[in-house]
């Protein structure tokens, strides 16, 4: 793999300005000690026991021994974010995010982009030129954290990509995944999409998926809930009807090439036509 000296030069200063930004230090994590903190931030934003963590403690350890990314955003003395990478195949450019949380009271400083820019910078050093990771494509502030504000491109749509999970996130729900790819050396932010394409899936009567029947098209806007989690908890069979209606929309725009390229500001994907990654 071959490291390039310019957009790594400018990664490493974009990093420094979002750490700035967020009021944190961002640095990978060494100690027991921090490994535990991480592991128990991650367990409490995804709501499961200690010894359930997402990354326990001795995980953390072993993927950090085996020179895998593990970044902490540190305010004061204490872990506020974590964000975990590997790298993949020998010789590989790709870098894969596992995880990567922060502490709800720090939500909204910036926090998350930081973490993201500080990955990029370990990637980048590496010699990779693109990072991969999912999302739950229902999790609009996620959607556009990914498609906007650092630009990844969409990949495909996968229904169930993971086994059941059991944390109080995703527990009794299906884990249908979106997956991104990252262009390291560019990293290019853009605008939120515009609102004017037509609609394939809008929210219609008592906040219910409407299907509209459309043809799949360019440009065509698909509506993503403001607050999926709360409507799990307040309403677990409207938020699976939101779950069936968002994938056949998702896998049926697929089979004729179409996949989300940004977010509107209102809230809906904007699909289109994209070069493969």
């Amino acid at each position: 793999m071959t490291t390039v000296l310019e957009p790594l030069a400018s990664a490493r200063a974009f990093a420094a300005k979002s750490a700035d930004r967020a009021a944190t230090t961002l640095r990978t994590l060494s100690s027991k000690d921090e490994f535990a903190a991480a592991s128990d931030l991650l367990a409490g934003i995804w709501g499961t026991r200690r010894d359930a963590s997402p990354l326990t403690s001795d995980l953390l350890r072993s993927l950090s021994h085996a020179d895998a990314c593990v970044t902490g955003a540190i305010a004061g003395n204490e872990v506020v974010g974590v964000a975990v990478a590997i790298s993949g195949p020998p010789m590989s450019e790709v870098m894969y995010s596992l995880i990567a949380g922060v502490k709800p009271s720090f939500a909204g400083r910036g926090v998350g982009i930081a973490l993201k820019y500080a990955q990029r910078v370990w990637s980048l050093e590496r010699g990779a030129q693109r990072m991969l990771w999912t999302y739950d494509p229902l999790i609009r502030r996620n959607a556009h954290f990914n498609l906007v504000r650092l630009g990844a491109q969409v990949q495909d749509y996968v229904p169930d990509f993971y086994p059941p999970m059991h944390d109080s996130l995703n527990r009794a729900d299906r884990t249908d995944r979106i997956c991104v790819s990252w262009n390291l050396a560019t990293a290019a932010q853009q605008s939120p999409a515009i609102d004017d394409g037509p609609v394939a899936l809008g929210v219609g009567e008592n906040g219910n998926p409407q299907l509209t029947g459309i043809d799949p098209q360019p440009g065509m806007r698909v509506w993503i809930p403001s607050d999926i989690e709360a409507m799990r908890v307040q309403d677990i069979e409207l938020a699976m009807r939101w779950r069936v209606s968002m994938a056949e929309v998702l896998q049926e725009a697929e089979s004729h090439k179409l996949v989300p390229v940004s977010v509107s500001a209102s809230g809906f994907y904007v699909l289109d036509k994209v070069s493969a990654a």
